[in-house]
């Protein structure tokens, strides 16, 4: 790939890291919606 982040540390590492980063971003966003609901 022509990825900088691939070029910098491998595809499969750059694949893990850029999954890794959403899913944090998904739980980060869940977890600050359910807490302005009140925690329900």
């Amino acid at each position: 790939g022509s990825h900088p982040l691939a070029k910098k540390i491998g595809a499969w590492p750059a694949v893990f890291t850029v999954a890794g980063a959403v899913a944090a971003t998904s739980w980060a966003v869940t977890s600050w919606a359910t807490t302005r609901r009140g925690g329900e």
